[in-house]
């Protein structure tokens, strides 16, 4: 008898996801070992029966979290959705075992060796569940670019990161399972576009002397500085550093990040200018950003910004 594809060992592509029970250490700490457990292997089975439920296979439990495979990116992402929507209903039955799940899922290229599943997809998972916090499901690119065109959920432009062992940045996304028309209709994903227009994912626009420039998602990191060779915007004054500032994206806003020697000042609104110096603050609203100098002393120097 043949061995079905999605059992055989070997190279698959597939979806991986990392469903961690977050802060279980409080919990322990909180109600003892005994209770503890309880509420983790309950959470744990649920989990587990869920991902079966949705065409998963739970690959090994690992403490308090599972790691699971799924062939079709799309029941990764309905499986995700129903374990934060049970754990919250769980949450409502047991007022006193309060648990929250972080997820983080890939989709790409895995080998399959006796049960077990290896490769980059699945260090991929495990890094963007690091960074998913509690009730939060985050996703690569890949993964939103496997999911069938006909499905239409939301999923907002989250963040660039570093993932493990690449020398870019990555665009990564937030799954919004909160969403009422979660709970009633199939998932969806929306292009990068769409999202942006629906959901609020806004551009960030500086005007510097004569020029605009418009930033997205797509345009960061965003060099500002005296070097023409690395700079977006160059800002020609020995007040610049040749890397004075850079425009990034995190937890989806927009922030300035200082690494000059002279310092940078933001004016947002109604607030007073803000000095930094190899620090950093997100931008919100519409103000200035000056280079090495307060702002309004020297037109050269000044950026002015809109989110």
């Amino acid at each position: 008898m043949t061995t079905p594809p999605e059992i055989q060992d070997g190279l698959s592509t597939q979806a991986i996801m990392f469903a961690d029970v977050s802060g279980s250490s409080a919990l322990y700490k909180q109600q003892g070992n005994v209770s503890a457990k309880q509420v983790i292997d309950r959470t744990i089975d649920l989990m587990r029966d869920i991902t079966e439920r949705n065409g998963g296979r739970v690959v090994k439990t690992i403490g308090d979290e599972i790691m699971a495979r799924f062939e079709k990116a799309e029941d990764a992402c309905r499986a995700a959705t129903a374990i934060q929507q049970q754990c919250q209903l769980a949450n409502l039955d047991h007022p006193g075992d309060q648990t929250a799940v972080r997820i983080g899922m890939d989709f790409g290229h895995i080998l399959l060796d006796e049960g077990d599943v290896f490769g980059e997809t699945v260090n991929d998972a495990a890094c963007v569940a690091r960074i998913a916090r509690a009730n939060q499901i985050v996703i690569t690119q890949s993964l939103v670019d496997a999911l069938p065109s006909r499905l239409q959920e939301y999923c907002q432009q989250f963040d660039r990161v570093n993932i493990k062992g690449e020398d870019s940045s990555s665009l990564i996304y937030r799954f919004l399972w909160e969403s009422p028309a979660q709970a009633a209709q199939a998932t969806q994903v929306m292009s990068a576009n769409h999202v942006t227009q629906k959901i609020g994912i806004r551009q960030l626009e500086l005007q510097y002397l004569q020029q605009v420039f418009i930033i997205t998602s797509e345009d960061v990191p965003f060099a500002i500085g005296r070097d023409h060779r690395s700079a977006h915007l160059q800002v020609d004054s020995s007040l610049a550093s040749r890397d004075h500032c850079r425009i990034e994206l995190r937890r989806g806003k927009f922030v300035l990040v200082d690494h000059s020697t002279n310092g940078t000042y933001v004016k947002g609104p109604d607030q007073p200018e803000i000095y930094l110096r190899r620090e950093e603050l997100p931008l919100i609203g519409e103000g200035t950003i000056a280079i090495g100098r307060r702002a309004g002393q020297e037109a050269e120097l000044t950026i002015h910004y809109r989110v």
